[in-house]
């Protein structure tokens, strides 16, 4: 993408956050204004320093802003179970799609040539994370209300915003050919 429409669409994004939104009746406008970040708060200085895979931005960054941040949690490991089916065309969910995915026997998506024992270490190593963020992060969040500090809630989606940018990077391997 060009850099100048990306830093358009860069924009247009931050300037539909932080709009003047239609407030409820049930809200009083100057609580809705603190239900956000502003636009020079440190916390999304950070967050716009640190989360860089623009997947990973598009689906967290608005429920970031609104102070959401487990909610913003969820929403980037689901960005990282759809990416591994788009990639791979599979249907399973969570930790059954990314063992199928990222096991070192057999790997839809291989993050490396899988041809030493420290290849086939990390490979495994990049399959139970994705795993675990699945299995720790997002189903807690989807099934009980959680309540993540902000600071947390970044150090989380900086490690899914790693997972995502090194699947994005992973060749992905040839099915066999039938009878």
């Amino acid at each position: 993408m060009l850099p100048a429409l990306k830093l358009a669409q860069q924009i247009s994004s931050d300037l539909a956050e932080f709009a003047e939104a239609k407030t409820p009746e049930l809200i009083e406008p100057q609580q809705a204004a603190e239900s956000r970040l502003s636009p020079d708060d440190e916390l999304l200085v950070e967050y716009d320093r640190r989360i860089l895979d623009p997947d990973l931005r598009a689906a967290t960054r608005t429920r970031f802003v609104s102070k959401h941040y487990a909610d913003a949690v969820e929403a980037g490991v689901k960005a990282l179970n759809e990416l591994v089916r788009r990639r791979t065309g599979r249907t399973e969910d969570g930790d059954e799609l990314m063992t199928a995915v990222f096991s070192p026997k057999g790997a839809l998506l291989r993050i490396n040539s899988l041809r030493s024992k420290s290849d086939l270490s990390a490979q495994r190593g990049h399959m139970l994370l994705c795993q675990g963020v699945v299995g720790a992060w997002r189903n807690p969040r989807a099934h009980t209300l959680t309540d993540d500090s902000p600071a947390r809630a970044l150090m989380m989606l900086e490690l899914v915003d790693d997972l995502l940018q090194i699947t994005k990077k992973a060749t992905r391997t040839r099915r066999p050919k039938g009878p």
